[in-house]
């Protein structure tokens, strides 16, 4: 999905860090799709995703989803959506989803080198590659480089720039810890691609 592409950083900062979306399209392949889409969750699930949730949700598990209860809504849900910090765990993901054959689309971020050498291994060729950019105009305007590496793992926007500073002056003033500090950052995003790991790496920096 292509909200999910404009993660800022540098390059070596970008490793373990994937976005894995499960969508179905309308008047194709959403009706009657909650049994797949369990499935997907499930085995989402049993390689521990730093985070995983969905729009339709509401809320990440990082804000309080509850994995049984949120599997029982996707008969009414169009997907799901969740992050990794491993890289072995979202080629064992892929590798589960070739086998299980649910014919839902899956779409997997991350840097683009990584991500085709991943498919490359676990047999799977991408049908199609979006690729961010970066950022033109008047980048002044924009935050500092760590506020931006924290907020564009939402690409809703929805966590603010305002809120990234305050928790980097809490932990700066020992109030806060980065782990704490990433978890806090995490409650507005809902669709569970905003990774705590990657933010607590990025909070632990001078």
């Amino acid at each position: 999905m292509s909200h999910s592409l404009h993660r800022y950083g540098k390059q070596e900062d970008l490793h373990n860090d994937y976005t894995f979306y499960a969508r179905t399209s309308r008047w194709v392949n959403r009706e009657g799709a909650g049994p797949k889409l369990r499935k997907i969750l499930e085995i989402i699930l049993s390689e521990k995703p730093v985070n995983f949730g969905s729009s339709h949700a509401g809320k990440s598990f990082k804000a309080g989803l509850d994995p049984d209860e949120y599997a029982g809504t996707l008969d009414k849900a169009y997907g799901v959506a969740s992050c990794f910090s491993d890289r072995e765990s979202i080629k064992r993901v892929l590798t589960k989803l070739k086998a299980a054959d649910t014919g839902i689309s899956i779409v997997t971020g991350g840097l683009i080198d990584e991500i085709v050498e991943i498919a490359r291994q676990v047999g799977l060729k991408p049908h199609t590659a979006f690729l961010s950019l970066g950022i033109h105009g008047k980048r002044a305007l924009l935050p500092d480089d760590q506020v931006l590496e924290v907020t564009t793992m939402c690409g809703h926007g929805m966590v603010a720039s305002n809120l990234t500073e305050a928790v980097v002056k809490q932990i700066e003033a020992g109030k806060m810890t980065p782990e704490e500090g990433a978890h806090l950052l995490a409650q507005p995003c809902p669709c569970g691609i905003f990774n705590t790991d990657r933010c607590e790496e990025i909070l632990k920096r001078d």
